[in-house]
């Protein structure tokens, strides 16, 4: 077996490719599933959040404008201190949590106190969609109206 000096020997390469540690550490492949395992529970608890607040003000200016509309009412005479309590409850949104409602009539021996109050209050953990961080366990929505009466 004589060789020829001017062929040369070919170095078959293996179909898989080995590819060094260097090349590896740069390969991207995968990197938008990682970064989305990062970012996805991150942007899913600011979504609960915006939520659950907005859930909370929405009932708080829904109590104030029942709050509003009671007071009017009693300020006019339209309905004495029982039907007031009475048509707060009727028109807050009930989904089955208790409401608090309070109305406070004008003192009628102080000639000068013409106001009448009327509170609405709601425990925060019946408002909680979801409550993560536990921001919603402890206090209550409370609004007040006060209107003087004719």
């Amino acid at each position: 077996m004589s060789r020829n000096p001017h062929s040369r020997a070919r170095k078959r390469r293996s179909p898989r490719k080995r590819r060094s540690l260097c090349a590896r550490w740069r390969d991207e492949s995968g990197v938008a599933a990682v970064e989305f395992a990062i970012i996805a529970p991150v942007g899913l608890a600011l979504l609960a959040g915006i939520i659950q607040f907005g859930f909370a003000l929405f009932i708080e200016s829904h109590m104030a404008g029942v709050a509003r509309d009671t007071a009017r009412r009693y300020a006019v005479g339209a309905i004495d201190e029982t039907e007031a309590t009475e048509f707060a409850q009727s028109a807050l949104l009930n989904w089955g949590v208790t409401y608090t409602v309070t109305v406070t009539p004008p003192d009628p021996g102080d000639p000068s106190d013409l106001d009448v109050n009327v509170l609405c209050s709601l425990p925060r953990s019946s408002v909680a969609i979801v409550d993560m961080t536990g921001l919603f366990q402890s206090g209550a929505l409370t609004t007040s109206v006060t209107m003087m009466t004719e």
